[in-house]
């Protein structure tokens, strides 16, 4: 479980920094999907399978959270310019 819950909180701060909102639901779907499968090849129980779902998608989201964060904090850092840099001054004669 600590497996899935890692793996998945690394793709959602993947998916975070480089994609909008829209590749989440495609990703829990496909997340969903391995898991059950995955819980079925081992001939875990049905309670299992769906705790590991569970988890999954709370970590792609908390993933995905993460790294849209961070894109955003990147991308403000990048609009302050350097230290060099005159500030903007509209309207300035």
């Amino acid at each position: 479980m600590e497996m899935v819950a890692f793996t998945t909180l690394i793709i959602g701060l993947a998916l975070g920094l480089r994609f909008r909102v829209f590749v989440l639901l495609p990703a829990i779907l496909l997340g969903l999907v391995v898991c059950t499968a995955y819980g079925l090849a081992q001939g875990t129980t049905i309670w299992s399978i769906a705790l590991t779902n569970v988890v999954g998608a709370t970590c792609l989201q908390f993933g995905y959270l993460a790294g849209a964060l961070a894109k955003s904090v990147i991308f403000v850092g990048r609009l302050d310019g350097t230290k060099s840099s005159q500030p903007v001054r509209p309207f300035a004669h």
